[in-house]
């Protein structure tokens, strides 16, 4: 149970405006800082298992993502020789590292995301004026963790009959690939009858033909306007820092980066302070808990 309820608008516009900060901002301080702090939230939020998940997923990208910028990117002026003649750019490796690292924190907003809004709240705020678009949102952000709901679900009966047969003969692993393809087509095919009787059902009660209502019911109180106000003077101030170099660093053709000058000033300062307000809200409730026990 939340004890502070905020209006839903004010998560998805903070959200929203989270991701945009990801995109604008590449400077290493504030990446970090972004990143340390989204997961500081994550993990006041309940929801370190899901973090766990987004980790082991993101780590052979990003790898990925390092291993082939630099490959397939020869732009920059500064040469890493790796084996005789053949060289990658440091413009590039950094690059990659910086890209993979906002593509983490992007990832890491989306699940916080997910704990912060339900699918009820996102609903109540899109499908009086966009139904079937809202409906199309909460299906795709609903998706990966029903799918991998399932994929468990199918992986315990097939770890007991993989057991089973192990007892009886070896297993190869051309056998063992069959069935991993064979366990995940029954979780696609799973997915797919249930859509196709949500559709139905949804279809036969005559969604989207009239208005919808909603038992969720929301007002703007004090405290929604005072983090509207929080919101816009620290991001006016973030977006004016960026606008004089602050928090985003040269990269091509030649790396250009000066920690004093980009830490050391009121910019980075309202950038964290930015970030804090879901920390705050998250850590006064469990205060407040703690304080009934």
């Amino acid at each position: 149970m939340k004890l502070t309820v905020i209006h839903p608008a004010i998560y998805v516009i903070y959200y929203l405006l989270l991701v945009i900060l990801a995109f604008l901002f590449n400077d290493p301080y504030y990446l970090i800082s972004f990143l340390i702090c989204i997961s500081v939230l994550i993990a006041m939020q309940g929801i370190s298992h899901e973090f766990k998940n987004v980790i082991q997923f993101f780590i052979p990208m990003s790898i990925l993502i390092i291993i082939l910028n630099p490959l397939a990117s020869k732009v920059g002026t500064t040469q890493i020789y790796i084996m005789g003649s053949y060289s990658i750019t440091l413009e590039a490796l950094v690059y990659g590292i910086l890209m993979s690292l906002s593509l983490l924190i992007i990832l890491l907003v989306f699940v916080s995301y997910n704990r912060s809004v339900s699918y009820q709240e996102m609903l109540y705020l899109f499908s009086k004026r966009f139904p079937h678009i809202s409906m199309i949102i909460v299906m795709a952000l609903r998706f990966i963790p029903l799918l991998s709901y399932r994929l468990s679900e199918v992986n315990k009966i097939f770890k007991f009959n993989q057991e089973h047969d192990q007892q009886q003969n070896g297993e190869s692993r051309i056998e063992r690939i069959k069935k991993t393809s064979q366990m995940l087509a029954v979780v696609v095919s799973w997915s797919l009858e249930e859509s196709m009787l949500t559709a139905k059902s949804m279809k036969a009660r005559g969604y989207g033909i009239k208005e919808r209502t909603s038992y969720l019911s929301y007002e703007f109180r004090k405290i929604d306007y005072l983090l509207i106000l929080f919101i816009i003077i620290t991001t006016v101030i973030s977006l004016a820092g960026l606008a004089h170099g602050y928090g985003r660093i040269e990269i091509y053709p030649t790396l250009n980066f000066n920690a004093s000058e980009n830490i050391l000033n009121l910019y980075y300062l309202s950038f964290l302070i930015l970030l804090m307000p879901l920390i705050y809200l998250e850590l006064r409730e469990k205060l407040i808990w703690h304080h009934k026990d």
